[in-house]
């Protein structure tokens, strides 16, 4: 077994000996004197074999891992793209002025970014020895000409627990368990203030963007799903919302993405098994409704489909 105790590191060879490239690498911490770095990372308290998390961001390279990364193209000319918010303003009705609220499409000008997609390393619950450990849930192998997702593995552990350990035996062998959401008790009827009070650590602080925010979820919910979940670790800023009759899931992207995504899923035990690759695949995704003024009609016009 040999430590790395690194903030980072930008190069395997520097940290791994020769003699295991082509091999299969064992990255590890032990639970529990990483107890609460693993809390941080969107595990329980009280983790169990088998219990597996996108790690949620706590730096660049988490981040990178759980959404990805957008790379500003400054040398294209720059997009009109818009935001919407609400607008407070007077009008005049007869002789009176009336405060009026409504929502617009603010446009401002940006550079086209160059999506770099997430690398979406999860992290599993397993034992040896009577001991618990954290690892990489998928099988990582030494390869110099490919060294990326290794690499990242790495700098993911690095990253939560501030060390990682190469273990030259295998774990023991585990079903794998998915607990990257929050699901809203079912069967009950959850009203948008009971919602908004689960998501506040999701909404935006803004004044004039908060309120539209909360109005897209007024506006699901109205259509009673029989499921709501939302995202935690690195699924933070994502709602599930299920409609079993109609067919369909409507995955609402809080905070990344400026859009909701209608996916063919009806089965949420299904849904909660995915990855967030799978989740967003072209195999389930079947419409993206873009988050402007005219996201209201759009969502209205899929969820009023029999």
């Amino acid at each position: 077994m040999l430590s790395i105790d690194n903030k980072r590191i930008r190069s395997l060879q520097a940290h791994l000996p020769a003699s295991i490239e082509g091999k299969e690498i064992l990255l590890a911490v032990e639970l529990a004197s990483n107890a609460l770095a693993a809390q941080n990372a969107g595990f329980s308290p009280s983790p169990a074999p088998g219990d597996t998390v996108l790690p949620k961001p706590v730096g660049s390279v988490t981040r990178f891992n759980a959404w990805g990364r957008e790379i500003i193209q400054r040398d294209q000319p720059k997009e009109t793209r818009y935001r919407t918010q609400e607008w407070t303003h007077q009008e005049w009705r007869g002789k009176e002025t009336v405060t009026v609220t409504s929502l617009v499409d603010v446009p401002y000008q940006r550079y086209p970014r160059e999506v770099v997609a997430a690398t979406g390393i999860e992290l599993t619950v397993v034992k040896k020895q009577g001991h618990q450990f954290i690892t990489p849930a998928d099988r990582l192998v030494y390869d110099p000409a490919n060294p990326e997702t290794l690499l990242t593995a790495i700098n993911i552990f690095l990253e939560v627990f501030g060390h990682v350990e190469v273990y030259d035996e295998a774990f023991e062998p585990v079903e794998i368990r998915r607990l990257n959401w929050h699901l809203l008790p079912p069967g009950k009827k959850v009203t948008i203030d009971e919602l908004t009070k689960e998501l506040e650590g999701i909404l935006s602080k803004s004044k004039r963007i908060r309120p539209v925010e909360i109005l897209r979820q007024d506006r699901i919910i109205g259509f009673e799903p029989t499921t709501i979940a939302y995202g935690t670790g690195g699924f933070t800023g994502y709602v599930a919302y299920v409609f079993p009759e109609k067919g369909i899931t409507v995955l609402e992207s809080i905070r990344y993405g400026n859009a909701s995504y209608v996916l063919d899923a009806t089965s949420w035990e299904d849904l909660s098994k995915l990855t967030k690759q799978e989740l967003l695949s072209k195999k389930l995704v079947n419409d993206r409704l873009i988050h402007t003024t005219k996201w209201f009609s759009l969502v209205k016009d899929v969820l009023e489909k029999k």
